[in-house]
Order: structure tokens, then sequence, then C-alpha cells
């Protein structure tokens, strides 16, 4: 077998460099008939996630071709079972064993809650045992009404804990003053005391954004590594100040969903991130996944396919090439009290923004 691979990489390097930068790497039973078709589709694959290589590239290739493969066939089965809601795919991560990305890739921690509040609204005694939606409409998702900023990219750095805490601190921002900002998540990396790229905790990074403030990207852009804290509240404005941080009662959708319509994205949202939510693609997610949490996400809203789940709006940090343009849709309101992947189990929004730009003002 090695043999056989030596000699196709005397024509990979073409190979690889023409495929085009398509985020799509489709495939059929055919692709894996044989180690030569496999290794042809794990060509395809590498010129989509790597591009054209060097032969050091190549040789990385070659000791990465088992697990390539074993991912491969678990995506291609997992299609095949009746009743699926979503699909799986093949991306960045194909190559990967779960051990690996867990440790680059995850790395949100539950960690105390001490100071948060407890949210509710609209509990269970007060609408009628048949209504769902009884306090909130049936759908809603902040993407379309301009609070969101765009999908960005944590890299192999596990600080997934603060990039779902900023983008929860963007969005309550620009619900309440209108204004868009891209947050840095670096300067969280760096100061707020709250982990490092092998994980973190979200209510100290929410503890942060009260105590002292984010700034925007654009004053401390992100490097993807920890560094020394070098903000300085002088010179990078504007800052933005949140005046307090809820959490959402454990096990509790319901009161999740009315937390999302009301206050807006919530971070804190932590979940396993299994197999098949790694090689998720599309659709709604129902996946195999546990409640040993290790990733932050941001819910942004949440939906209904007719006739078909219900489902929450999940925005990701592993760039546009994964899941639905870096979103996920995972099923809601199900038979059990954590939820999917444990996702209603710990959950965090800020209260609101006491915002410190030129003139601090209150909201």
């Amino acid at each position: 077998m090695r043999k056989s691979l030596v000699g196709l990489l005397a024509v990979a390097m073409v190979v690889v460099a023409a495929v085009q930068a398509d985020d799509d790497v489709p495939f059929t039973d055919e692709d894996l008939e044989s180690e030569e078709s496999m290794w042809k589709l794990y060509e395809r694959w590498y010129g989509v996630y790597h591009g054209s290589s060097s032969s050091d590239g190549l040789a990385d290739m070659v000791s990465r071709f088992e697990v390539f493969k074993e991912n491969a066939r678990y995506v291609n089965e997992a299609n095949k079972k009746k009743g699926m809601t979503y699909k799986l795919g093949l991306n960045k991560f194909s190559d990967m064993t779960m051990e690996e990305f867990t440790a680059k890739y995850t790395g949100g921690r539950p960690g105390p809650v001490a100071g948060a509040k407890t949210w509710t609204t609209c509990t269970a005694s007060e609408r009628p045992a048949a209504a769902n939606d009884w306090c909130v409409p049936s759908s809603w998702d902040w993407r379309e009404h301009g609070v969101v900023t765009h999908v960005k990219d944590q890299r192999n750095c596990g600080s997934c804990w603060a990039f779902g805490a900023v983008g929860a601190v963007e969005s309550i921002n620009a619900i309440r003053t209108g204004k868009l900002l891209n947050l840095s998540e670096q300067q969280v990396l760096d100061c707020s005391g709250g982990g490092n790229c092998s994980g973190g905790y979200p209510y100290t990074a929410l503890q942060y954004a009260r105590d002292t403030g984010i700034t925007t990207d654009a004053n401390y852009p992100y490097t993807a590594r920890k560094q020394p804290c070098t903000f300085d509240p002088r010179k990078m404005r504007p800052i933005v100040k949140i005046s307090g941080i809820y959490r959402v009662p454990y096990g509790d959708e319901e009161t999740l969903k009315q937390a999302v319509y009301f206050y807006g994205p919530v971070a804190g949202a932590l979940i396993e991130a299994s197999k098949d939510f790694v090689h998720y693609r599309e659709g709604v997610f129902r996946g195999s996944c546990g409640t040993s949490i290790n990733h932050e996400v941001l819910v942004v809203g949440y939906g209904k396919i007719p006739h078909g789940p219900r489902y929450w709006i999940v925005k990701n940090s592993w760039n546009t090439t994964w899941g639905e343009k870096g979103y996920i849709r995972m099923v809601r309101d199900i038979d059990f009290e954590e939820g999917i992947c444990g996702i209603a189990t710990y959950a965090l929004f800020p209260a609101g923004i006491f915002t410190s730009t030129a003139t601090a003002a209150a909201y």
C-alpha cells in the first residue's frame, strides 16, 4: 500500500494545485471502493482545504490518509441512515482524529456562575399548556435584523469561549445602540484571565466585558495564540461594556428561547462537539452526541421546518467552510432535559450594555 501511494505522489502536486477552492467535496460509494479511488478523493479534499503543497505537505498527506479514510467512510454511512434530517460532509477537520480535533478546536468549560442572575419570564403557569409559543413568535433570527457579525475563525486555538462571549456582546450592543461593531476576541483571550488556547470560561469572559469592556478587532486584532495583554483603554476606543450577566435555568429550552427573543443572541451555550457535530454539513442536526460539553457556540435564533422539527440557529467559530456557511441548525424541544448535545445545560447572556466611548452612556 505504501509503495502505491509513493507512486501516486509523482502526480499529486499537479492534481492538488489544480483543484478549485470550493468548500464542498462531494463523493459517492465509488470513491470509497479502492485505495486508489480513496487517494484521488483525498487529493481533491486536500486541494480544497490546504491548496497546493510542498513535498513535506505530501508526506503529511500520506501519514494522515488512514484517518481521512475512516472519517470519509463514517460520513458516507451516516448519510445513508433512514429518517435523516441533516447531512454530514467532508470538511477541514476530516483528516484529524477526534482527540486531535478536540485539543485544537474546542475548549469551552462550564465553570462557576455565582454572579449571574437567573432569568425567567413567561413561566409555564402563565401560559396555556398547549401553547408552545405563548410569549414569543414561533421563529426568530437575529441575523435578519443586522445585529450579528460575520462568521469568524478561531483557527487552531481553543478560544471558542472568547468567540461566543464576544459574539453576544457584539449583538447586545447592536440591538441597544444600532451600531454593529466587530469586537476583539484577542483582547479577551489575552486580558480576561478566562483561559487560553487550551480552553476557557465563558462566564469569566463576560465578567471581563462587564468590568473592563471590549474594544474593536481593528484595535486589537486576532492572532490565534495567547499573548501578553496590551489593551490600553486610553487609546483603544470605542470600548463596549455590558451591564450584567444572566443565566438560563438548567434544562429549560423554553426559557432559552425567550431569552434569545427578548434579549438577543445567547452565549455560554456549551455543547458537546461530537464526531457528527464536527462533520455537520446541512439540515436540522439531531445526530449522535451527549452532554460532555466542551465547545461554546452562540444561539442567534430559532425556527421550525413546516411539518418537521423545531431547531436552534447556532453560530459557530470555525469559518464559513463549516456547516451552513458557518452555522448549524440544531433540533430543539426534544425529550431530553439537557437538549441536543447539552445545549440547554449552560447558557449565559448579557443583561444590557454600558458602552464606554468618548462620552459614556448607559442603555
